[in-house]
């Protein structure tokens, strides 16, 4: 676009750029018509002329069309002008100005907000995502870059450039991973479908950040973020955090989709309930990383249950011959498998040993050509570990296994590096010399401004 050509469709004034990147830019601007105040943004040229991306803009504005909610900034207009003699639609899309600056922006301040501010943001953003569901869109990259913060407090969901609506055909390929890696639900991160509860984890991934100054997981790539989603719990939520939020942030989070608060209705009505002082319902079951026992407690009873007195009496007594029992039926299994020679005597061969665990069988067959986060849930699985090793390749698609090594039989606990396909890294031709255009930075997205905040969308 032009960046001397102020008047958008012979209505909008563009008076002042907030944010700016790979896909567009976004202005503060002017309804000349209506005379008030809105954010534009508009679509790089480059862009627009891919049939995808542009199909992509055309339904951000019509799901965020679909939804009016004092905690989704609004759309007021959408349009396609022709632009230079290519032929490229300029495409456009004119929002809500929010006064205001991103979440993101805030976190970069004050890296931890506390529980009365967290279950505020959490609240007014469950919401909205509320209103979004009962519509039937999903946002599907809910992060604290897609969520303005107005001077008054309010929150505001925005960027809807990925959602998925339920009445639609989908924009994009089944299995494609769309979303912020941080921020990914494990369903998201496997290429499964989206659904409210998607949004639900993402928010609390957020709500997660907002009380500890961090994300829960992080890595060396986008990749290895995704399968931390899928496979690993994050650190504890600090000792001050209240049981009852504790809870929240917990069933948010779940892997379990179905385990998780169902959708943004339910999780706002979750903290209105924590607010209020009541209890928060846990995840039903052992919590994610509660290790089984191998075996029950002999004295494990029923919860809220305990054994009749007859029962205590004998119970020792019989536990006691049982386990006598046991003992007799491993040493005579044992001495069956070792033959009737006494270690050491006549016939013996090789002193007794204890038993050796089976080897764990690897082949490369098995696991080239399929996605990273699958071939390392299937390695850890059966007792290794595994080291990934990403490799730039134009030819193999992102996040698809090359290669597996060492393969054969492998002792438990053995590491497995893991090679799997990541784009090339793109390195920009130079500009010629004099040429001072920049084209912002980040993947600016947004809409907020204030007090020279701008809303940018970054891949975080």
């Amino acid at each position: 676009m032009d960046t001397q050509q102020r008047l958008l469709a012979g209505r909008y004034e563009l008076i002042s750029l907030v944010a700016g990147g790979g896909m567009g830019r976004v202005w503060r601007g002017r309804d000349t018509l209506l005379d008030r105040p809105v954010a534009v943004k508009v679509l790089r040229d480059d862009v627009a002329a891919d049939a995808t991306f542009l199909a992509r803009f055309r339904a951000e504005a019509q799901h965020a069309a679909l939804l009016t909610h004092p905690h989704i900034a609004a759309v007021f207009d959408y349009g396609e002008v022709r632009a230079g003699s290519h032929g490229v639609p300029l495409a456009y899309l004119v929002l809500e100005l929010v006064e205001g600056e991103s979440l993101a922006a805030v976190l970069g301040r004050t890296p931890v907000l506390g529980v009365p501010r967290t279950l505020e943001v959490v609240r007014q953003t469950a919401d909205g995502l509320a209103a979004a569901h009962a519509a039937g869109v999903v946002h599907r990259d809910v992060k604290p870059a897609n969520l303005l913060v107005r001077t008054d407090g309010v929150v505001k969901i925005t960027d809807f450039g990925i959602a998925r609506s339920t009445s639609s055909a989908p924009v994009t390929a089944t299995g494609q991973v769309l979303g912020t890696a941080h921020y990914l639900s494990p369903e998201q991160a496997m290429g499964q479908p989206s659904t409210p509860a998607s949004d639900v984890y993402a928010l609390g991934v957020v709500a997660y950040e907002c009380l500890t100054g961090r994300r829960p997981f992080d890595g060396e790539n986008p990749v290895q973020i995704a399968v931390m989603h899928t496979r690993d719990e994050p650190a504890p939520l600090p000792a001050h955090v209240p049981a009852e939020v504790r809870a929240l942030v917990e069933r948010a989070m779940a892997k379990d989709p179905a385990a998780r608060f169902s959708d943004g209705a339910a999780l706002r009505d979750a903290v209105d309930r924590v607010i209020a002082g009541a209890p928060t319902e846990r995840v039903a079951g052992p919590m994610p990383t509660a290790v089984l026992p191998a075996a029950p407690a002999p004295t494990a009873s029923l919860p809220g249950e305990r054994a009749p007195a007859g029962r205590r009496r004998w119970l020792l007594p019989a536990l006691a011959v049982l386990a006598v029992a046991v003992i007799g039926i491993t040493v005579l299994v044992a001495a069956l498998a070792g033959g009737s020679a006494a270690p050491g005597g006549p016939g013996s061969t090789t002193p007794a040993s204890s038993t050796t665990p089976a080897g764990i069988a690897v082949a490369a067959d098995q696991y080239v050509g399929r996605q990273v986060a699958d071939v390392q849930a299937a390695l850890v699985g059966t007792g290794l570990q595994v080291q990934l090793v990403p490799v730039e390749s134009a030819d193999v698609p992102a996040g698809q296994v090359t290669a597996v090594d060492p393969t054969g039989t492998l002792a438990p606990g053995a590491t497995v590096r893991v090679s799997y396909a990541v784009p090339p890294v793109v390195v920009p031709t130079p500009a010629p010399a004099g040429n001072g255009n920049g084209n912002g930075n980040g993947n600016g997205n947004g809409n907020g401004n204030g007090k020279g905040h701008g809303h940018g969308h970054g891949d975080d």
